[in-house]
């Protein structure tokens, strides 16, 4: 029975290399099930295991070429949706310390030094109402700019250490850090933080 699903398996996955779209869909709903339950014994919440199996099957779908077939196809899903799951775990030990770091006003100070050039500290960070204000905003940033702020600003890294943690090629790291930037100037803009 293994081998004949193994050599299912193959097919599938030679057909959906060829181009065949219904064979990945078939391997997805023969699977699905199995890395639901995977991700499920790790997280409750609902949302997040259904984004992670999505995550899950992209990265598959775009990695199939590097299946070898030396274990099931099963054990290589399964690999890859822990890996997920460990991504999704730093992405929130990097989310938790951005927020915890974003309510001390000496980082918020930081932050906005670059953001809002000719500023002084005390015009910035005097007042907790404008702290939360910039607390909130950066809040509002999606996930991946407020990690690319976290590691550039509160850090200090460089941009080559941030593709690395990141994994992602160093235009994309750039792109997010000026869309942030762009995105809060705004933002601080509307709140009355930037000088006139």
């Amino acid at each position: 029975m293994e081998k004949k699903v193994k050599t299912q398996d193959q097919n599938l996955i030679r057909a959906s290399l060829s181009g065949d779209r219904r064979a990945f869909e078939t391997l997805y709903h023969k699977y699905q099930s199995q890395i639901y339950g995977t991700l499920a014994q790790r997280i409750s919440d609902r949302d997040t295991i259904d984004d992670l199996m999505q995550d899950t099957f992209f990265r598959a779908y775009r990695s199939l070429h590097t299946f070898k077939g030396q274990a099931a196809f099963s054990t290589w899903l399964t690999q890859i949706a822990l890996n997920v799951y460990r991504s999704h775990l730093r992405s929130q030990q990097v989310r938790q310390n951005w927020v915890y770091q974003t309510e001390d006003p000496e980082v918020v100070h930081n932050v906005l030094r670059d953001l809002i050039p000719g500023a002084l500290p005390d015009q910035i960070v005097e007042k907790r109402e404008r702290i939360q204000l910039v607390h909130k905003s950066i809040q509002n940033l999606p996930e991946r700019y407020r990690k690319a702020m976290w590691l550039r600003y509160v850090m200090d890294w460089s941009y080559e250490e941030i593709t690395q943690a990141l994994r992602v090629p160093l235009g994309t790291v750039k792109t997010w850090l000026c869309r942030a930037r762009r995105q809060l100037k705004s933002e601080f803009r509307k709140l009355g933080l930037q000088p006139g």
